[in-house]
């Protein structure tokens, strides 16, 4: 194997090793809702509608997914692509909120080095909104925010076990749908 092929094998072996010297954790979302499941009221149907996510997803959009197939406060769920003139629809519309010039460049540097050059953002995520329907008509906005938070560098790559300590994508999504159940629920039931 001649010099320029041990190169890019080790490179290859390489890359997937210093994508994990990264720690990153999603704040100021409904943290008190992680996990809590709204109860069933045996209301009939819900239909519903979840907007493509706007970038590349880390787990959010197929949370959102779960959410709604087999974990709202209703019989049955139902996606669709209009909204129905009878019935409660939930239109989800998910906005991201980009990263910095600065962050964005040092995360381009980071990873062109592999990470041996430091980033970091503190500002970027997304806006979650829940359209609520009713009989066609739309009755209320529910707006929440969620913000990640990550650094990426080398010598993060020993403390990256940390990730499993902190919320993920998936838990953030879950929050703010089942926030958004427990805040209509006065319209809702």
């Amino acid at each position: 194997m001649n010099i320029n092929n041990k190169i890019k094998l080790t490179t290859l072996v390489l890359i997937p090793f210093f994508l994990y010297a990264c720690v990153a954790t999603y704040r100021d979302f409904p943290e008190q809702m992680i996990g809590k499941q709204p109860e069933s009221n045996k209301q009939s149907v819900m239909y519903y509608k979840i907007n493509n996510f706007p970038v590349l997803n880390s787990g959010g959009e197929s949370s959102l997914h779960s959410v709604f197939k087999s974990k709202t406060p209703f019989n049955k769920t139902k996606k669709v692509g209009e909204i129905p003139s009878d019935g409660i629809y939930c239109y989800v519309d998910v906005e991201y909120k980009p990263l910095t010039l600065p962050a964005l460049v040092f995360g381009y540097l980071s990873a062109v080095t592999f990470t041996i050059l430091p980033a970091w953002s503190t500002k970027d995520g997304y806006i979650v909104n829940y359209h609520l329907y009713i009989d066609g008509e739309e009755q209320e906005v529910y707006d929440y925010e969620i913000t990640r938070k990550f650094a990426m560098w080398i010598v993060l790559l020993p403390v990256a076990w940390v990730n499993l300590m902190t919320y993920s994508e998936e838990e953030a999504f879950e929050a703010t749908a089942y926030q958004f159940f427990e805040d209509a629920k006065p319209i809702l039931f």
